[in-house]
């Protein structure tokens, strides 16, 4: 009886001593742990899905007349389709061949047609390059 009161007093103090321990910092005193946060400006914008002419990108229009370049979106929208979609994102200040970079997109579909499948014409800096 004796030796299972002292084995689980030991694994007790045992127990006791790793809580305490897991609280102590190790090595750097005063230093706090990094935290790594991906930050991006968020972005919503609504339109018809557009490829790229001689490229593989997709791109949507965004408010400001500028290109969201969403091919990295999975799964990809089918500008086959011709319907619009709205789309949330996060900017991560990120220029591409074809427009700005979004990450995280999430899309649907609207019951909105779009006009005919025409690829939109490259950036007009990638033109002159």
């Amino acid at each position: 009886m004796r030796v299972r009161f002292v084995k689980a007093a030991a694994a007790a103090s045992l127990l006791a001593l790793s809580v305490a321990a897991c609280g102590q910092e190790t090595g750097n005193t005063g230093q706090k742990a990094q935290t790594v946060s991906l930050e991006g400006k968020a972005v919503t914008a609504s339109g018809c899905v557009r490829p790229v002419e001689s490229t593989s990108c997709l791109v949507v229009r965004g408010p400001g007349g500028g290109y969201y370049d969403v091919s990295g979106a999975s799964p990809a929208p089918d500008p086959a389709k011709g319907v619009a979609i709205s789309l949330q994102g996060r900017d991560l200040g990120e220029n591409t061949q074809c427009g700005r970079k979004l990450a995280d997109v999430k899309w649907s579909y609207l019951n909105i047609q779009c006009a005919a499948l025409t690829p939109a014409a490259a950036p007009e800096a990638e033109k002159a390059g």
